[in-house]
């Protein structure tokens, strides 16, 4: 991985977040696309940072939520990234035009998840690469001990519109069990060509300390060395945080695996 990437993600605080993202970009390095779209762009952090690739030639970037596209335009100013609005649904983009499509816990959020898979398949390549990461249901008990509770014993969850403390289920519709995500692929005409579960071990309440509390934190003193979007600010202190809050999964993770994680990874074909 080029280092400016490595750099960036050594001082990523989620643990989940940094797999993610390591996922994806090794992908991106190992297929060398020309063509790629990032859907459901978000603010715009794989946009900007996979401009860093040389190689590729167009980064089409969408999402249907305009504040975030207003912060990922000022973010993403390589001339290669085309940033736009668009629905997932009924994508504004050519048949079979994209290499590498990256779609980054996106399909939790949507009403319609068959026939958002339709749309990146038309738009996809054959021979086409798709990055798909999806919240795992079956998520370890750490990582968000009171959705894992109300869940296991009593069916339910705390709203997904509670922002601060809707914790794993934070504006999802659905999660993810690694099972029914396989079986659903299968019918949606793809090749599975991996997959694999992230991040099994964590400190206590991660999720809730991550974004319920240290995301506005930060956002509010607007702390810009912690912010995903400067590649050259190294600070001791946020690499030493990172550090902490990947200790446990760096440590546990390979040594006593387990079948819960955070995320599912899956690597998809045309």
């Amino acid at each position: 991985m080029i280092k400016q990437l490595s750099a960036l993600l050594d001082k990523e605080f989620d643990p989940g977040f940094e797999a993610r993202a390591r996922f994806i970009f090794q992908l991106i390095h190992k297929n060398k696309p020309k063509y790629v779209l990032d859907a459901g762009c978000g603010r715009g952090f794989y946009s900007h940072a996979i401009s860093f690739f040389s190689f590729i030639k167009k980064i089409e970037s969408f999402d249907i939520n305009e504040s975030y596209l207003e912060l990922a335009m000022s973010h993403c100013t390589d001339k290669r990234i085309h940033i736009q609005k668009a629905n997932i649904f009924r994508l504004p983009y050519p048949d079979n035009y994209f290499d590498f499509i990256i779609f980054s816990e996106v399909l939790e959020h949507l009403s319609n998840e068959k026939k958002a898979l339709q749309e990146l398949r038309r738009v996809l390549k054959s021979g086409g690469k798709i990055a798909l990461t999806v919240p795992n249901r079956s998520f370890p008990f750490l990582w968000d001990p009171l959705n894992w509770f109300l869940m296991n014993f009593f069916n339910t969850h705390i709203s997904k519109d509670v922002w601060w403390l809707a914790g794993i289920w934070a504006d999802h519709i659905r999660l993810y069990s690694v099972e029914d995500l396989l079986r659903f692929l299968n019918k949606q005409s793809f090749k599975i060509k991996s997959q694999k579960n992230i991040i099994h071990w964590s400190w206590p309440f991660a999720h809730f300390i991550l974004y319920g509390v240290g995301k506005n934190i930060i956002e509010r003193l607007g702390i810009y060395s912690v912010s995903r979007f400067e590649f050259t600010t190294q600070s001791m202190i946020t690499r030493i945080i990172a550090r902490i809050m990947r200790f446990p999964s760096s440590i546990l993770d390979k040594r006593f695996p387990t079948s819960s994680s955070v995320n599912i990874c899956v690597v998809l074909e045309k």
